[in-house]
């Protein structure tokens, strides 16, 4: 049977979800739960990378396997197993169809910025401009990178099969007291590009960049990537949706 799984993680001390070589990865560490439970070897395949440090709340995942263990037991196993930064959500059968990574899906991302000091106790998941920020200036640049565009210039993605072209289809910010979050819904997000997209709109927030200079990177063929990017730590992984 195909089984669905949603994850929950801390991604700081991680080098992303896929399994590298001597670091420590989200993927390395579930397939090494899976393992134990079924006791035989499991493949994992995930909806996509992820950077290293950034979190998730929705990751998505699938796997086949031959065992008569009841979903709901394996998860309650799971997180028995599991480090304490990953915790598995639910875990159901899916049809055979369905792919984890390539079935049509919309997902979110939110970039948690933070305006005041920081704290012990959310440090790892905020970036800190230690600054009152000016949102109408953000939101003009948001507005910018709202539609279907070449987003060549706002990652480090070197070859891309869609030619870089990406939908985002909402970019919206809410504001709780000094914190700013900022929303991103998509068809999908290449390496580092949600990260390279917050960098320039607090560029330009804080003057250090134009809205000539944004728009010319936007429409521009030639690959120059803005030298712009916030770090991962404020990235989280909202959710997947798929249309199965």
């Amino acid at each position: 049977m195909k089984l669905k799984g949603i994850l929950a993680f801390d991604g700081t001390d991680y080098v992303g979800w896929q399994t590298q070589h001597n670091h420590q990865s989200i993927e390395e560490e579930v397939t090494k739960v899976f393992t134990q439970i079924y006791d035989q070897p499991i493949k994992i395949y995930g909806a996509s990378r992820t950077d290293a440090g950034v979190h998730a709340e929705g990751y998505v995942f699938h796997y086949e396997v031959t065992s008569s263990l009841i979903p709901f037991n394996v998860l309650k196993g799971f997180n028995r197993l599991a480090p304490l930064a990953i915790r598995l959500l639910s875990l159901v059968e899916v049809a055979d169809s369905f792919s984890a990574r390539f079935s049509k899906s919309k997902k979110t991302y939110r970039y948690q910025i933070h305006q005041g000091e920081s704290s012990p106790f959310d440090h790892r998941y905020f970036h800190y401009v230690y600054r009152q920020l000016d949102l109408k200036k953000m939101q003009t640049v948001m507005d910018l990178f709202k539609g279907t565009h070449q987003f060549s210039n706002f990652t480090i993605k070197e070859e891309d099969s869609f030619h870089f072209e990406r939908t985002l289809f909402s970019i919206h910010m809410v504001v709780e007291k000094e914190a700013v979050l900022l929303t991103f819904v998509g068809n999908g997000f290449m390496t580092h590009m949600i990260r390279m997209l917050v960098g320039t709109i607090l560029a330009y927030e804080k003057g250090k960049t134009t809205i000539a200079f944004i728009e010319e990177r936007l429409t521009s063929l030639q690959r120059k990537p803005v030298p712009f990017k916030v770090e991962a730590k404020g990235l989280i992984l909202e959710s997947i949706e798929y249309d199965q």
